[in-house]
């Protein structure tokens, strides 16, 4: 095949002048913002942003430039990576509840028919209505956290769930929006990674009258890559990828969850993000499955009810990705994880 020596010109031209233009561009601003150190009085201030724009738009897009052209120039492989394969067996489904009597019994029934589950804890988070009573009578295990709030609800269910003596853990919700079909996705991965989180990204797979909405959708999406570039690799786009960060709905392995156990801190509504990156800071492979969404049964109480909790909950999200550091040598008595020092119990059906 000839070369287009045509595109080959036209490109070459256009990153030329773009350039030099950029060049002397931020030398120009330069020897403005050098001007305002001089006599900063004389500056005028519209002046001085332009200058201060211009150098900042001028220099910061280089090193991911230059980044970009070395892997093309000169591509890099993950040496020494394997895929590996480990046999997994029957998992135990962990429902977070709170005031779900509406959809509990569903749900729970829903889960006792998929092949995947062999029993199922049900956590009440205090809810005041019928929610412990219901989930007993459909077969569920109910234990109650009364710590207030969803990350100390799910710490709670893992912890229970590591007594149970089976090899996978299911977390999700007790709400109707998750269906029971969908672990098998998620367990299929399990073989080949550590944690697998579910998607609510594809809209094939969206109930139309589910909670989500565009500001939802593309928050998440939005929050997900910055958790992304927090753990990036320039030879594979980084440690893992994300397209949901507030999807509750995952499966991990209960030799991976005692690793990263007494790590959970956080008791709030963040959760999500923040079991993700405990899982990566411990070394953990971490794989992202697309899962069906549906219209939730009942109120919510979480990032769904509102566009003001959605937009809170985003913003705890991403000041806790920006600046949170995981303690990797924190010991199991600290966070009262005593689920890694117990047998286990008889499996519950």
């Amino acid at each position: 095949m000839k070369p287009n020596w045509g595109v080959i010109v036209y490109l070459s031209a256009v990153v030329i002048g773009l350039s030099l233009t950029g060049i002397v561009a931020v030398t120009l601003g330069f020897v403005q913002l050098y001007g305002w150190l001089v006599d900063p009085v004389e500056t005028r201030l519209d002046e001085l942003l332009i200058a201060a724009t211009i150098v900042t738009m001028g220099i910061l897009p280089w090193p991911g430039l230059l980044a970009l052209a070395k892997s093309i120039i000169r591509p890099a492989k993950l040496s020494g990576n394997q895929v590996e394969t480990e046999p997994i067996g029957t998992a135990v489904a962990v429902i977070i509840a709170l005031n779900e009597e509406e959809g509990l019994s569903r749900v729970v029934h829903d889960f006792f028919a998929a092949p995947e589950i062999d029993s199922i804890i049900v956590v009440d988070n205090g809810s005041t209505d019928r929610t412990r009573e219901i989930g007993e009578a459909a077969g569920a295990r109910v234990v109650v956290e009364e710590r207030r709030g969803y990350g100390y609800a799910c710490i709670r269910g893992l912890s229970e769930a590591l007594r149970s003596g089976h090899d996978a853990i299911i977390l999700c919700e007790g709400d109707g929006t998750f269906r029971a079909a969908d672990a098998r996705k998620l367990m299929a991965y399990l073989p080949h990674a550590d944690l697998a989180i579910g998607s609510r990204t594809h809209a094939a797979l969206l109930s139309g009258d589910s909670q989500l909405n565009s500001f939802t959708t593309l928050g998440n999406l939005f929050v997900a890559k910055l958790l992304q570039l927090r753990y990036w690799d320039w030879n594979v786009g980084g440690r893992v990828r994300l397209t949901d960060v507030g999807c509750t709905y995952r499966a991990i392995r209960a030799t991976a969850l005692r690793k990263i156990l007494p790590a959970l801190q956080v008791g709030g509504n963040y959760f999500g993000p923040h079991m993700v990156m405990v899982a990566l800071e411990h070394g953990l492979r971490v794989i992202e499955a697309p899962v069906t969404f549906w219209k939730r049964v009942g109120v919510s109480k979480g990032g769904n009810a509102n566009w003001r909790a959605a937009l809170t909950l985003g913003l705890q999200m991403i000041f806790h990705i920006t600046t949170y550091r995981v303690d990797t040598e924190v010991q199991p008595e600290l966070t009262g994880a005593n689920a890694l020092e117990q047998t286990p119990s008889e499996q519950w059906r």
